[in-house]
């Protein structure tokens, strides 16, 4: 059974209370009952195996057997993706939160099809963080991933700036993409245009920043394609899958 998802405010010394989602799903939906042992994570770590007790208030809690801290893997992953129309951004934050990517963020540039007002990057934003936490209980993941959107161009530049290793995927790259990954990083940013790509003003502004520009080979790839397979990539070049 995955784990259930209570955020650390949920949690004391000796217990935790499922939140109202998690809830009516484990008492209505598979019918847990005290005394089931379930596997709980607060998304940032921890996990605990818990015994059921009681419910308050439509609310399951559970009693700590024993919890422990799960480190994340490393190198940390970062991705920043250009924004896509339709539900390709909600594929790409739900594979790349199964995979373990650490923080998904998703930025407009100038070949950007799709524009956002804040209200519609609210509920976007809502809705990311809802398909991220399910993947990372489906992949039985103790980090969520932490995601958002709304990323000017200016922005991301400014972000990459400050990572310490990133990787710009652009077709008129030379450079292959595993030739620019090296081995020890601790944390790796990778940065993937909207549909039709990065212009060149800003594929060297963003190496201007530090961002290594880098090819994935011969083939041009869909840009909700292109952040999973190459989030895939390193993950394999650095022994974390495969």
């Amino acid at each position: 059974m995955s784990p259930w998802f209570v955020a650390p405010d949920g949690w004391t010394e000796s217990e935790v209370a499922l939140p109202a989602d998690e809830s009516h799903h484990a008492l209505k939906v598979l019918r847990v009952a005290p005394p089931d042992v379930i596997t709980v994570t607060d998304g940032k770590g921890r996990i605990a195996r818990c015994a059921a007790v009681r419910v308050d208030d439509g609310m399951l809690v559970a009693e700590i057997l024993e919890s422990e801290i799960r480190r994340p893997l490393k190198p940390r992953l970062v991705v920043y993706q250009g924004a896509a129309k339709g539900p390709k951004n909600d594929d790409v934050i739900e594979r790349l939160a199964e995979l373990g990517v650490a923080e998904t963020w998703v930025f407009s540039s100038a070949r950007t099809v799709v524009r956002w007002d804040a209200k519609r990057l609210e509920k976007l934003g809502d809705r990311w963080r809802t398909i991220a936490r399910s993947a990372a209980k489906q992949s039985r993941n103790p980090y969520v991933m932490e995601v958002g959107g709304g990323l000017s161009f200016t922005e991301l530049v400014r972000r990459v700036a400050k990572e310490p290793s990133a990787v710009v995927l652009w077709e008129e790259a030379s450079l292959p993409l595993r030739t620019a990954l090296i081995d020890g990083s601790d944390h790796i940013a990778l940065i993937v245009g909207p549909e039709g790509g990065l212009e060149r003003s800003e594929a060297e502004a963003l190496a201007d920043s530090g961002g290594q520009l880098v090819s994935l080979g011969p083939r041009i790839l869909r840009t909700e394609n292109a952040a999973v397979i190459t989030a895939a990539v390193v993950q394999y070049h650095f022994g974390l899958i495969g």
